[in-house]
């Protein structure tokens, strides 16, 4: 009875532990989505969406700046929101709900509001605001340009990448 205790027994426990070592391991967050991905422009090389000077308050404006993988520079998605990494909850966010061509594009305590809202059609960030695109401004791929919300038109300051 003993042996047969152990014939039965011994397989299932190894078996169940298996399964949790198989658990935990998949259950482990990814480090991609946790700490957030960087927004490279497709029109310029290695320029990224960068919140300036690092500025954890509301209002703080979205730049193109070269990439350093700082928290600055990298965005979680979340419920149709883009929110930066830095401390301070601060979400992608078209200024003031502006639905004109050329708003500003700044950070703003997350809400669920449609200036946050943001999804991605191909290689573009469409705003839930207005159906327009982030943009960068006058096509100046340079450091510091200004990253505007504008009327889609699939050129190259509306195209991005994400690393």
């Amino acid at each position: 009875m003993r042996r047969f205790v152990m014939l039965v027994l011994l397989p299932t426990i190894t078996m169940l532990g298996g399964v949790g070592a198989v658990s935990a391991a998949s259950a482990a967050p990814s480090p991609h989505l946790d700490e957030g991905f960087s927004i490279k422009s497709n029109g310029a090389a290695d320029l990224c969406l960068d919140v300036a000077d690092a500025n954890t308050g509301n209002g703080a404006l979205v730049t193109l700046w070269p990439c350093t993988g700082a928290a600055n520079q990298r965005w979680i998605f979340e419920s149709n929101r883009l929110r930066s990494a830095l401390p301070g909850d601060k979400c992608l966010n078209v200024r003031s709900g502006n639905t004109g061509d050329g708003a500003a594009i700044n950070t703003y305590d997350c809400h669920s509001g449609n200036p946050q809202l943001w999804r991605f059609s191909g290689d573009t960030l469409v705003s839930g605001l207005n159906g327009k695109c982030l943009s960068v401004l006058a096509n100046n791929f340079a450091a510091g340009a200004a990253v505007v919300n504008f009327g889609c038109n699939g050129g190259r300051g509306q195209s991005w990448r994400t690393s």
